[in-house]
């Protein structure tokens, strides 16, 4: 083979290991919806029982960000002082939402890892994630993030690549719909 064939299927090839394994960002459809076994469930709520800024409640709400994401990226070159107040707006809005839904435990966790955007690092409310919920819900390296909304009865609406949190602005009737759209068969 001639060199340059050579280089160029080794080129090929590591264009697709790297595609294969980067964060994916969801822009179609970010959805994906199925039903908790009653062990997972469990494992969940045990887990998160666990956190003592947020107390558990019937329905869940879980904004998970995962180590080496560069979805925030663009702030990296700002100030502290601008990247202080977006870190607290954020978190505002999120408070405000929380107001309005006394039955939902909305939870912030990251996976354990050093490389995040300084607007979601750690303090504020957001937790690291031992790995327990990535084992169990978050299988799958978004980029941006991702939200689960988990009902009393097990079933989960996922929304990857849910950089701003967007769960939070589903109501009770939108996500009964994304869960019959999106239901894993």
């Amino acid at each position: 083979m001639k060199p340059l064939f050579k280089f160029s299927v080794l080129a090929i090839f590591c264009v697709a290991i790297l595609a294969a394994c980067s964060p994916r960002l969801y822009t179609d459809n970010p959805y994906e919806a199925g039903t908790l076994g009653a062990g997972t469930l469990d494992s969940i709520r045990s887990f998160l029982k666990t956190n003592s800024t947020v107390k558990l409640k019937d329905t869940i709400l879980i904004k998970y960000d995962f180590n080496n994401d560069d979805c925030w990226s663009d702030l990296n070159g700002q100030n502290p002082e601008f990247i202080n107040n977006t870190r607290w707006a954020y978190q505002k809005g999120i408070q405000e939402k929380a107001d309005k839904r006394p039955h939902v435990a909305i939870y912030q966790y990251r996976e354990v890892g050093n490389n995040f955007s300084p607007v979601r690092s750690k303090g504020l409310e957001i937790e690291t994630d031992p790995g327990i919920l990535k084992q169990l819900l978050f299988k799958t390296k978004t980029r941006c993030g991702t939200s689960a909304i988990i009902l009393p009865n097990g079933k989960f609406l996922l929304l990857k690549s849910d950089s701003h949190f967007a769960a939070l602005l589903l109501d009770a009737k939108q996500i009964e719909q994304k869960l019959i759209e999106n239901l894993v068969r």
